[in-house]
């Protein structure tokens, strides 16, 4: 009987996945939050691996005797060591495609908050005031701003199709759009420009070698005073030292973040001290039906290679 890992998870239990093994006669053995040493032992003989957060490195990767796919929940897969996993000719899999509403949506919630201080007049009411809780300089109307899209993949689209009844002019940069298409109030940019003019900066590119740090110190230089950043993509899109240091210049007026660089965020971690930056805990991607299509989905990857289909959505 085959067998397949899951290596780590965060859903109440395994239901989805079970049913669709079950009928397949596939073996499920999984761990909540395997230490590496744990991990290692638990993937060696695997056939078929799905992986949450856990880090399938190059050691761990090199350890597998029999793995013929390792499918990752979500759209990222940087704890995948792709290119060994390439070099032991092993498919590597994500699911691009399960949340793309949800994050879309987060992303308009996070600037919004950012241009009508949402969060910030609620409190002010909690504690008993009356009034505006920022200066009026800061509440803001998105049709008087210019707001710079990086990455137009299908959530950047999805992010731009919700920006566009709000009337901004939009900036977008994307290297992989190589003919793009002009309408009114939509501009596509090389990255220099987008930095120079966006009032506000919105993040949806993966992480690679050129988009790793994207927001460092010389693009935050060339940004305007008080920029608005706003972080779904990937946490290592910002350089986390620049960014702090242009929090405390008031080079960035203010930001949202759903992903850092390392989670989850420490508690004495520098960036909890500013109060004009609203978190959440990379809860972007999330809601009943995403969940469910992300299980799905993935499992279903794995009926794939099992049955010797074509494979969907390699990375690697």
């Amino acid at each position: 009987m085959k067998n397949v890992v899951i290596t780590d998870y965060l859903f109440n239990d395994l239901s989805i996945e079970k049913e669709i093994f079950q009928e397949s006669k596939i073996k499920l053995t999984s761990e909540k939050s395997p230490n590496k040493e744990a991990l290692k032992v638990l993937t060696q003989n695997a056939d078929y691996i799905i992986t949450q957060f856990a880090t399938l490195d190059n050691e761990i990767i090199n350890n597998l005797i029999k793995a013929k796919i390792i499918v990752r929940y979500g759209v990222g897969y940087d704890n995948v060591d792709i290119k060994s996993a390439r070099l032991k000719n092993i498919p590597v899999c994500n699911v691009p495609h399960y949340c793309i509403d949800e994050v879309a949506d987060h992303t308009i919630a996070f600037i919004l908050n950012s241009t009508r201080a949402l969060y910030k007049n609620h409190q002010k009411v909690l504690q008993g005031e009356w009034g505006l809780a920022v200066p009026m300089e800061e509440m803001k109307s998105l049709n008087d701003l210019k707001i710079g899209v990086i990455g137009f993949g299908r959530i950047g689209q999805a992010v731009v199709e919700r920006l566009i009844p709000f009337k901004p002019k939009i900036l977008i940069n994307d290297p992989f759009i190589s003919n793009p298409v002009k309408t009114d109030g939509l501009s596509f940019v090389e990255i220099n420009e987008l930095f120079k003019n966006s009032d506000i900066i919105t993040l949806h590119c993966p992480s690679t070698e050129k988009t790793k740090n994207i927001i460092n110190d010389h693009s935050l230089s060339l940004m305007k005073k008080g920029v608005i950043i706003i972080n779904i993509g990937r946490g290592d899109l910002i350089d986390m030292g620049s960014f702090i240091n242009a929090l405390k210049n008031k080079t960035i007026n203010s930001a949202a973040l759903d992903v850092f660089d390392n989670e989850p965020l420490t508690e004495t971690h520098p960036i909890r001290s500013f109060d004009n930056v609203l978190f959440s805990s990379h809860v972007a991607s999330v809601s009943v039906k995403a969940d469910k299509k992300l299980r799905q989905s993935a499992a279903e990857l794995v009926i794939k290679c099992h049955n010797s289909e074509k494979l969907i959505n390699i990375v690697n």
